[in-house]
Formats: C-alpha cells, structure tokens, sequence
C-alpha cells in the first residue's frame, strides 16, 4: 500500500506492507517554498501532482517487482491550504496555506478559517473549483473530483451529512466537489497515469484525512481508550469516542470506521521550553533533579502568549511561582518546564475523559518525544505507561488507511489494520520515585490555576491502567 503526504516542504512517498507495518520503500519530493507577499498571506506554487508523481515513480522504482503488489494509495495533507482550479483539478493560482489569513474577515458564522480562504478565493482568483491539496493529487491519479470530510472539517461542513456549510454552499454552490468520508474508494489510477509511474493496472484510490489525523492511524491510537500525545512545538491530544464532540478547544473528525476521533491543541510544548542549548544534557540532569518544588506553566512569550486547550484565554502568559522561582538556575527551570508540559497533557486527556474520551493507553509522538527524559516524566505524571511508535510518520498512516481498501470490512477494518501494523519503538513506565512528587506538582497547578480564574473546575482523574 501506498501513503501520499503532502507536508508544506515536500510530497513524501511511503509504501508499506500492511501485513506487519514493513515500510518497504519511501521518497520524497520537494514542494516551492511557502512565499509572503503581504503581511499575513502564506502561499506556495501549487506543484504538488508533480511532486507527488516523482515520488511515487521513485518508490516504484525501488520497489521492483514487488511494485506490481502494489493495490491502493491514499493521500493526506495539512489542514485548511485551499486553492482554485480548473474543471479538471488542474490549479489555477498558488496555494493559501493553513497560516494564511486572507478571508478572516469573510468567515461565516458556524465556519472556520478555511472557509474564509475559499471565499477570498472566489472574489479574488475565481476557479471552476475550489479544493484543498490532496484533491489535486487525486484528480491527476484518477480523473475524479472529490473532497473528503476530513480536510474540509475547517471549512465548516458537516462530516456526518456529507454537506457543505450553507453559506458556502450558497455563494461557491458546484465549484464545491462533492464530500465523501474518509476511506471511501473514489477511482482507480488511470491506467496511462500507472504506466508512466510503474503502477499495475486497477490501484485503487482511497479518501485520505488531515496529516493530523494520519499520524493519528500511525501510532495506531484508532480504537476506544487509545489516545495521542503529539508533542512538537505545540502539545496536541487526540483520542477516540463513540458521539462527536464539539466544544471550545475540541473538534471532532469523522472517522473512517464511523467513530469520532476528538482532539484539542495547547499552545505549550517543546516550543516554550526557555533552554535554547545542548537539551539532552538538561534533560538527563532535570530528571535526576527530581519532580520541581516551583509551579510552571510554560507558554510562548507576548505577543504570542494566549491558551487554546485545556483551557481557552487569548491573554494568558507562562507562569513560573514557588519558592525562590526568581533564582531558579538553568536544571531547575528546565525540569519546572518539562513538568509543566506534562501536568497540561495529563490535564487535557482528564478533561477529554470527561466528555467521553477514555485514555487507557497512550502514544507519544513529535519530537518532544524522542527525549526518553521527558518521556519518564510524562509516564510517572500519568502514573501508566507511555509508548513510542516506531514510524510515526503521517504518509505511513495514509497507506494503513489504504489498506482497508482491500479488508472484508472496509474502513471499518482500520483498528484491525493498525493492531498489525503498529509497533512501539519503545514502551516508558512511570518511574516509582518520581510519582509521588509529580502528582504533588499537578495538584499545585491546579490550585493555581484556579486561584487565576483559569480552570472552572478539577478534572476527573484519568483512569489507571489495571496492573
């Protein structure tokens, strides 16, 4: 199977057997540096059925003879780049990027910021489509023009309805490709398209979901109680419920097996930590440090500052109090930071709880989590163990979702696919001497957070993992 991800600086191949997880073969090829033309305006030379093509030849190539296995691709992207094309999908302007904020002022009520993009579009540079970039690389395979629900989420559709918000509907009306769900086969490559890039005949085309969400597949957390901890330069938490839940700081995706995959994204992270040099030696000397007396939340500094999730407050600014948190030095401001960072990730998967998002076993990925520090502290602030994917990348997880193409229960199959194909890299258990201390800390965090009007009310404990 083959998985299609088109990240902002390059369109990445990955091909995998999804009887075991074996990546068998990956390329990549690089997409046009993202432009700023005007202040708050992001977009990129729209080259990505080119690219994507390259890398898809290239993995062919690699793979042989074993190419001819080859049964179904999919292809997932960033959320919310949009662009105009012709009748064909063939586009027609550059690319807005998910950063860019052309049409903030046209955004309908009930809609998101995509949705403001598409109709700055319309004003702006008129297509006889409007579509984001995974569509583009599925009408050059295939011919087809579709939308899946899940990047179009933040325009405002209703994934389980398969519609269009109204007042896009209304204003963009047949420019808008029909929605289709996630893992729904929408054509086959042609076949002129197959021989030039190595393909056999008939490769079915599935419909991908958000990079967010195919990472998401790649650590394997796609069954209830199976959650995500992405921790990059932001901390997103992903999990599972059986009903969508849409609350501030939490939407939903469809998913393929028609289960609901909530998530919520902080501002903190690895992006916060105020340590600029030589981090893996801070982190090895904060965990001998032990749990910190000093009470941190770590955020980015003004004019950035502001919290999304686990709770929403535009003017918030990173906090570090306890005794002597003025003359706190490098180590001790270091591991204050690293607690802090996993106290938000254990309160954001206790108020996912709360809405019906279990957590009884989580996954680790970004690349906060390639510190087997930190990753200790977050398993002993959760008091369970915390595991590592071994290829957490988001074209992996769109060639697992591929592969439910070819199962008897079709996407319904994809907790089965994963439950194969997902292995840990490595598994973290909470150290016992750090527990104790870790959750005094969180305590301490809440009270403050509370003291500051922040948090309306104490969580419900995440649920322990049975010994």
């Amino acid at each position: 199977m083959l998985g299609v991800d088109l990240a902002t600086a390059a369109a990445r191949v990955h091909a995998v057997d999804p009887a075991d997880g074996t990546v068998l073969a990956e390329a990549a090829r690089p997409l046009p540096a993202p432009r700023t033309p005007r202040p708050g305006w992001v977009e990129q030379d729209p080259q990505y059925a080119d690219a994507a093509r390259g890398a898809l030849a290239e993995v062919c190539a690699a793979l042989g003879a074993r190419a001819a296995d080859v049964a179904a691709l999919s292809v997932t992207g960033t959320s919310g780049t949009v662009l105009a094309a012709d009748a064909d999908g063939r586009p027609t302007g550059p690319a807005l990027l998910y950063s860019d904020d052309r049409g903030r002022d046209l955004v309908p009520a009930g809609t998101g910021a995509s949705a403001g993009r598409l109709l700055w579009l319309a004003a702006h540079t008129p297509g006889a489509r409007y579509l984001h970039t995974p569509d583009v690389v599925v009408a050059d395979l295939t011919g087809v023009l579709v939308t899946d629900t899940s990047h179009a989420l933040k325009a405002g559709t209703d994934p389980a309805a398969r519609r269009w918000p109204q007042p896009l509907a209304d204003r963009l009306g047949a420019a808008l490709p029909d929605l289709v769900h996630p893992g729904t086969p929408v054509g086959t490559v042609r076949d002129a398209v197959a021989a030039e890039l190595g393909l056999p005949r008939g490769v079915v085309v599935v419909a991908g979901m958000t990079d967010g969400c195919t990472a998401q597949i790649a650590a394997g957390a796609v069954a209830p109680g199976q959650t995500i901890g992405v921790l990059g330069t932001t901390l997103v938490l992903k999990g599972v419920a059986a009903a969508e839940v849409d609350r501030d700081g939490v939407y939903s995706h469809l998913a393929p097996d028609g289960s609901w995959w909530p998530g919520g994204a902080s501002n903190t992270g690895a992006g916060t930590l105020t340590a600029t040099a030589d981090l893996a030696a801070l982190d090895t000397e904060a965990l001998a440090a032990g749990p910190s007396p000093l009470t941190c939340y770590p955020l980015p500094p003004p004019p950035r500052q502001g919290e999304r999730f686990p709770f929403r407050d535009e003017q918030v600014q990173a906090f570090l109090v306890g005794p002597g948190a003025d003359r706190a030095g490098p180590v001790q401001r270091h591991r204050a930071e690293l607690d802090g960072v996993a106290f938000t990730e254990r309160l954001g998967l206790e108020l996912l709880a709360g809405l019906g998002v279990a957590s009884t076993d989580h996954r680790a990925v970004g690349g906060g989590s390639r510190s087997l520090p930190w990753l200790t502290v977050r398993a002993s602030t959760l008091g369970r163990p915390v595991s590592r994917p071994a290829t957490p990348h988001s074209g992996f997880g769109a060639a697992l979702l591929a592969a439910t193409a070819l199962e008897a229960g079709g996407p319904a199959a994809l907790p089965e696919v994963t439950a194969r194909a997902v292995h840990p890299d490595v598994v973290v258990d909470p150290d016992p001497a750090q527990v104790e201390g870790l959750a005094a800390g969180y305590r301490r965090l809440l009270d403050e957070l509370g003291r500051r009007g922040l948090l309306e009310h104490r969580p419900l404990p995440t649920p322990a993992v049975p010994a």
